[in-house]
């Protein structure tokens, strides 16, 4: 009978450890996610970031006129700051009526006590217009091809702006009549953040929104998030948790101090939790790929080549990922397919995942190069504080084992001044923020500032017969990774031209052409080894309720759609 006892006590605290790991008093009614400290979250919706938290952020706070969201067929849209009425024929003209009227966050006045909010009252009444839409538009044009969005909405529509509204708040976009747009082609396009008229259109950090949450301060002084009381989130807080490194990240979720992982390390099943009933995970489209680029000032292009020749990408994943042993790190894509390790193998720029491989509009050629290296060493420099530590550190340690590049690699672990001072052979990174298997910035690869401790792409455009060209002196041998520039000849000129073709190409026909010149002239010029994408995996504490979350290409779109369980 004792023994039946010590049975029931032993269940009883079991479950009751279980509640609390589940239902956990500091995280009920939260979201909690973690960031690095020394790399600080801000927010700017039409520009990308190689912050991965910011990159994600501007779901949380902004609407677009549709609203990315998913469902288990992929990605879908739902209304945001307007609905869509028609397509009148012919010419294409797209009908939307405004949703006027929704209330900005600066409507509200929150109280705080340090991190919580005390009490949310109203303000001055700030409500969305046509005018915050027209703002919005300026700003996009004014960045031009520095933004995604720009090249997204460019290549549907001629004439970016609107006509309307009329007397029913309906404005019209005129789409290109060269094709057929179903409804979600017309969404996704449309589906660029707003921002508020009032705002500084040169901004570092926009707060503004008229999304489900509100942004508050909170002591750390990175911005947290509370549900507004306008909107429809289920969970009243959003919060971001400064942690020292990554690596550290899914302890932290054993431990209870944050309930979301948005990734893990090599974005594989994790070991410590996969077995544990407390905890979940979903898959969604890769983002993050891995690649050296090269020095080409200190690299000639034979030596390039040899290098390329030398380095076996499969060997080094099947190495990081540890394929085979009994340490294999699982791995899942979007669809659920498990272990498929070669699918993430890249040969050229455009990653093996994406529509450019898919669509054979490029494709792997086996070439014959009988390139010597003629370099001693090779030195590969690796900065390691700004992300993807554990998987970096990894690679660095296989790219020195003399069996897998017969010790004619050196890859060290440098500091972000060395990168950017260009003492490196070639360096070893992680490209992120790729957000579907289409738009892909060749800008965040070829031409940004060779410097961690900020994001910044140099592109300047002038006139030329009254079009808006590339101007060739934004690059020079100092201000990106490959240390490339128009002037050092044809072909270099001709690369980085057809680069700024593929990103500001508007038409699908165009874009395809300019893919596959980028592809071709990379190959020949070999400015870099294009390694593996990494499988992209997300953890939730099992106090949320798997259903609700919908993950495809950005985790946190339709975050205000996420529930608890009820117990």
């Amino acid at each position: 009978m004792r023994k039946w006892i010590f049975i029931g006590i032993a269940l009883l605290i079991a479950s009751g450890v279980t509640l609390y790991l589940v239902l956990s008093p500091g995280l009920k009614d939260k979201i909690v996610i973690p960031y690095i400290s020394h790399m600080k979250p801000f927010v700017d919706p039409h520009l990308p970031h190689a912050n991965l938290v910011s990159d994600k952020l501007d779901e949380v706070v902004f609407d677009g006129i549709f609203n990315v969201s998913a469902d288990a067929s992929g990605l879908t849209y739902e209304d945001g700051l307007g609905e869509l009425v028609g397509v009148e024929q012919p010419g294409n003209i797209v009908r939307i009526k405004l949703k006027t009227g929704k209330k900005w966050s600066d409507s509200y006045k929150v109280l705080m006590d340090e991190d919580e909010v005390k009490s949310i009252g109203d303000s001055t009444l700030h409500g969305f217009t046509v005018d915050d839409l027209k703002f919005t538009i300026n700003r996009i044009l004014k960045l031009g091809t520095l933004s995604p969005d720009y090249i997204l909405i460019t290549q549907a529509l001629d004439d970016i702006n609107f006509e309307g509204p009329d007397g029913d708040g309906i404005v019209s976009f005129d789409f290109r009549d060269d094709r057929e747009w179903p409804d979600a082609d017309i969404k996704e396009v449309l589906s660029f953040k707003v921002l508020p008229a009032n705002a500084n259109i040169n901004a570092l950090n926009y707060t503004v929104g008229t999304s489900d949450y509100l942004s508050v301060p909170s002591m750390s002084g990175v911005n947290n998030y509370h549900k507004s009381p306008a909107g429809k989130a289920a969970i009243s807080s959003f919060m971001l948790a400064p942690f020292i490194d990554n690596s550290t990240f899914t302890t932290e979720l054993l431990n209870n101090k944050i309930n979301v992982l948005l990734g893990t390390p090599f974005g594989a099943v994790s070991p410590l939790v996969q077995e544990d009933e407390d905890y979940f995970y979903k898959a969604s489209l890769a983002q993050t790929f891995f690649a050296i680029l090269f020095n080409t000032q200190s690299m000639d292009i034979e030596n390039r080549r040899a290098v390329r020749n030398l380095i076996n990408n499969k060997k080094i994943m099947d190495r990081l990922y540890k394929r085979g042993t009994q340490q294999q790190r699982e791995i899942v894509d979007f669809k659920g397919n498990k272990n498929k390790y070669d699918d993430y193998l890249n040969f050229s720029v455009f990653p093996s995942t994406s529509y450019y491989v898919e669509e054979n509009v490029v494709y792997k050629e086996e070439m014959t190069d009988d390139s010597r290296l003629t370099k001693d060493t090779v030195r590969i420099a690796v900065v390691l504080n700004y992300g993807f530590r554990e998987e970096l550190s990894e690679i660095l340690e296989i790219l020195n084992d003399k069996a897998l590049t017969g010790g004619r690699v050196k890859a060290v672990s440098v500091q972000n001044e060395d990168v950017a001072r260009g003492n490196y052979d070639a360096v070893l990174l992680a490209v992120n923020g790729y957000r579907s298997n289409f738009m892909f910035d060749l800008y965040d690869v070829f031409f940004r500032e060779p410097n961690f401790d900020y994001y910044k792409i140099n592109l300047k455009t002038r006139i030329k017969d009254g079009k808006e060209v590339f101007d060739p002196g934004s690059l020079n041998s100092s201000n990106n990774f490959c240390r490339i520039s128009s002037e050092m000849g044809k072909d270099y000129s001709e690369f980085i031209e057809n680069v700024h073709g593929f990103m500001s190409a508007r038409k699908l026909g165009d874009k395809l052409v300019y893919a596959e010149r980028v592809h071709a002239a990379e190959q020949e010029l070999c400015l870099g080894v294009w390694l593996f994408s990494m499988p992209s995996l997300s953890y939730f504490n099992k106090q949320f309720d798997p259903a609700s979350i919908k993950m495809y290409s950005s985790p946190l779109s339709g975050i205000e759609n996420w529930k608890e369980v009820k117990k």
